[in-house]
């Protein structure tokens, strides 16, 4: 116990230390490179004022909705991709197609079709995540064990019976694989959106003007607090998939 508490340590600490001996030998022009007490400072700075959390709420928000649309419509399509093979052979390539387009090389359509606003930046975060999501759940119907869906049927469970008891189950661990690769492309995503649209509150639109105002040591600032947000995100996240799927060994 004592040896993973002092591993988790170790890490935080040994890129601290790199970062002050960067900003101390000058490997960057340090008004580029604050030194980490500075940026701590101002991240202590904006947390204990508050200022942030509307910013930090805002981008959730958005976030969530996205996120959470994809999940629904796909979970819903992969699943039913899955369940037959042929189908899943016609559209697993036209599916792989749309996604492995970045995303943010459709920001000019998502612009002139949802406006600059809060739909666009949902609509975004939606693309992000959809395609990932529907790939992984039609996956995982498609390698989910045949034998106990046989065994099923000989003891007269119908399909429905079938697909709600043993391939949805079967299927879960992979449909949570994909849910948590997209939940971080949607932050990722969400971010950028604020960034590139601008929008009234956001973790993203606080870096742009961070960044334009040449406010440094909040820039970097931002940055690690988005850092810590996304790594939040994931650590629960992994706690719910841990209840989800408890029987897939860790």
């Amino acid at each position: 116990m004592r040896s993973n508490t002092v591993g988790i340590i170790a890490g935080p600490l040994a890129v601290v230390a790199i970062w002050q001996a960067a900003h101390s030998f000058h490997l960057l022009e340090p008004s580029l490179l604050p030194d980490p007490l500075t940026v701590l400072k101002a991240l202590y700075a904006m947390l204990s004022s508050g200022s942030v959390l509307p910013d930090i709420l805002s981008t959730l928000i958005r976030m969530s909705i996205g996120y959470a649309l994809a999940g629904i419509v796909g979970i819903t399509i992969g699943l039913l991709i899955g369940l037959v093979r042929p189908f899943y052979d016609a559209t697993v390539g036209v599916v792989d197609f749309f996604r492995s387009i970045p995303v943010t090389t459709l920001y000019p359509i998502f612009v002139l079709s949802f406006g600059i606003g809060h739909s666009s930046k949902i609509a975004m975060v939606f693309w992000a995540s959809f395609f990932v999501i529907t790939l992984n759940s039609a996956y995982g119907v498609l390698q989910s064990p045949k034998l106990r869906a046989q065994m099923a049927n000989l003891f007269g469970a119908s399909r429905l019976q079938i697909f709600r008891w043993i391939v949805f189950y079967d299927a879960l661990p992979q449909t949570m694989i994909g849910l948590r690769v997209a939940l971080s492309y949607a932050l990722i995503v969400e971010i950028l959106c604020e960034m590139f649209m601008g929008s009234e509150l956001g973790i993203g639109q606080r870096v742009t003007e961070s960044w334009t105002t040449y406010a440094i040591d909040r820039l970097y600032a931002l940055i690690i607090l988005a850092g810590m947000f996304g790594f939040l995100l994931n650590r629960l996240f992994v706690f719910f998939e841990r209840r989800v799927v408890p029987w897939v060994s860790r």
